[in-house]
């Protein structure tokens, strides 16, 4: 009698916790680091500007996202995309540092607070190539290599791994933190390349003349960028 009692506690226990789960969202604890790589430059030429969303959603979800080409969710105004709300980042040749959707965050609660069943990410980049063509692929979308989606752990022993994902020419690729952190870009040539600043000085707090051979040894001088403060007086 005793050992029924106390099953019936473990039941009732995994039963409120179950509970629990499903009123305030998914449980799971995860991190989603997203990263550019160099294989952008090498597919499009160029390092381009595109979004990435982060979105949960429900099976029927999932389904309803699958006849959607990139294209269509990511048009301005949609409809579909607002539904979602998600979490979007951008990304530049400006702004090529990787981006973590992080577990524990406000937009994270968020997300999680809807209890999704999956993870969805969606790249607004064009397929390049044959990628883009063949009857199959066209007739196909849930093909489409610019979605990714994660079927999100909900078991209570189950494992909650973080998710390293790589926005490659290919489309989303899974792969590991340091694959996917040997392939990030290098910032843009342009940032590496000479400033050009002016020298703008000023009698020093002494108030004595220059010493003669040595113009700037009173002066207190610092660098500027042209153009961002008006010229000297006379």
């Amino acid at each position: 009698m005793k050992s029924c009692t106390h099953y019936g506690a473990v039941l009732l226990l995994a039963g409120s916790l179950l509970g629990c789960s499903s009123e305030q969202g998914t449980s799971a604890s995860f991190d989603v680091s997203i990263y550019p790589s160099k294989d952008l430059a090498k597919t499009y030429g160029h390092y381009p500007t595109f979004e990435t969303d982060v979105l949960g959603a429900r099976q029927e979800e999932v389904i309803r996202l699958s006849k959607y080409s990139p294209e269509k969710y990511f048009e301005s105004g949609s409809s579909l995309r607002q539904y979602f709300d998600p979490v979007t980042y951008r990304f530049s040749d400006r702004n090529l540092r990787k981006r973590t959707f992080r577990a524990g965050t406000p937009e994270y609660r968020k997300l999680m607070g809807r209890s999704p069943e999956y993870l969805v990410v969606l790249v607004n980049l064009p397929l390049m190539g044959d990628q883009d063509s063949g009857d199959e692929k066209q007739s196909d979308d849930k093909l489409d290599p610019r979605k990714f989606v994660y079927k999100i752990p909900t078991g209570f022993f189950d494992d909650n791994p973080d998710l390293y994902l790589k926005i490659a020419g290919a489309g989303i690729v899974r792969t590991t933190e340091e694959d996917a952190e040997n392939d990030l870009p290098e910032a843009p040539e342009t940032a590496k390349e000479p400033r050009s600043m002016e020298l703008r000085c000023v009698p020093g707090k002494t108030g004595k003349p220059p010493k003669p051979g040595d113009p700037l040894g009173n002066m207190e001088c610092r660098e500027v960028v042209p153009g961002t403060e008006p010229p000297d007086r006379p």
